[in-house]
């Protein structure tokens, strides 16, 4: 057994202490339904909300598949603009809440702050995030936690805690966090705080800011457990590349997966910090992939929630313990773009 002290709790990781979910989730009757969070966007990078179950089409290993839930996650028409600067920020809202406003978004940022290498970074990093911080509206809840754990603040909209939490965050510090050898550290503690975020009353969204993390051939369903648990838990993970700025934003970007059972990558040993692994969960849990050296352009873009929807299809093949591969098309002529997982994992059933 091994401990790991996250979000303010000691939460114990072992086989079986995080959840690993079945694929999909499953209906009183048995039924396996998978389900596919689907970004839409223009050829000028906005969000497509008006689309109706017609208009998509599903496929799974290049067979069409009935769509048979549809569902539209939208934060709203409404929604404030949250890509203020600092000194534009609302007046109304108080460093530490009036503890009576209700919340409307709950946000994690978690830095992975193990493989922030470059102090000149960590200072932009930093001074981006307080700034992004700075323009929290009165239905926001923010928490900062960090990779290596030396870090945690829990969901507060009191500005000076949460700058003071971001004044301590550090490049490579000592790190507190221990996993198993067959378990990447970054993708358990995600799947840690999507369990804690899974029951709040509000949207729900993890900024994960970090240059990518290798995962090892051995451990093929991991990250397909964590995009599985979070769309289970209706939360969605936006990723802020603060690697070497290659653009992964196309519909392919997620498709480095083999086409066969495993989840073979092709970038290997040689690049611990792969930023796939980044479009992989934004793209799979209905979140949105940046990057770029200009992280207040990153957090700007991720400031307010975007729409996206959610199909569902049962499978027809068997739960044969292999990846299956998934492609999202659209009936429209216009110039559109597909954001969605790339594949899913048909978990066999145990007894």
């Amino acid at each position: 057994m091994r401990t790991v002290i996250l979000l303010g709790v000691t939460v114990i990781f072992l086989s079986g202490a995080v959840a690993q979910p079945q694929s999909g989730g499953t209906f009183k009757t048995g039924v396996t339904v998978i389900q596919v969070p689907v970004v839409v966007r223009d050829h000028d990078g906005h969000v497509v909300s008006n689309l109706g179950k017609d208009d998509f089409q599903l496929f799974t290993d290049g067979k069409r598949q009935e769509i048979t839930t549809f569902s539209v996650e939208n934060p709203g028409q409404a929604a404030p603009d949250r890509s203020l600067p600092d000194g534009k920020a609302p007046a109304a809202q108080p460093a530490g809440g009036t503890g009576t406003e209700i919340p409307a978004r709950f946000i994690t940022y978690l830095f992975d702050d193990v493989n922030i290498r470059d102090f000149g970074d960590l200072k932009r990093i930093r001074d981006a995030a307080a700034r992004q911080l700075g323009a929290l509206q009165p239905g926001d809840r923010a928490a900062i936690f960090t990779s290596s754990c030396t870090l945690s603040l829990d969901f507060t909209n009191d500005r000076a805690k949460l700058q003071d939490a971001l004044s301590r965050l550090q490049s490579r510090p000592p790190s507190i966090c221990r996993v198993a050898q067959t378990q990447t550290l970054q993708l358990e503690l995600l799947k840690a705080v999507v369990k804690k975020m899974s029951n709040l009353p509000a949207r729900r969204d993890i900024i994960l800011v970090s240059s990518g993390f290798y995962i090892a051939p051995l451990r093929p369903t991991e990250e397909s457990d964590t995009i599985e648990a979070a769309i289970r838990a209706k939360v969605s993970i936006d990723a802020i590349d603060i690697g070497e700025a290659t653009d992964y934003t196309g519909g392919a970007a997620a498709s480095a997966s083999s086409s066969g059972g495993g989840m073979a990558r092709p970038y290997g040993n040689a690049n611990p910090a792969n930023p796939i692994v980044l479009v992989d969960l934004a793209h799979g849990t209905g979140g949105t992939y940046v990057t770029g050296n200009d992280f207040d352009v990153s957090f700007r873009k991720l400031s307010t929630p975007e729409s996206h929807y959610v199909l569902g299809f049962v499978p027809a093949a068997k739960a044969d313990g292999r990846f299956h591969k998934l492609k999202v098309k659209l009936d429209d002529s216009r110039r559109l773009t597909v954001e969605a997982r790339s594949q899913y994992y048909a978990a066999p059933h145990t007894e």
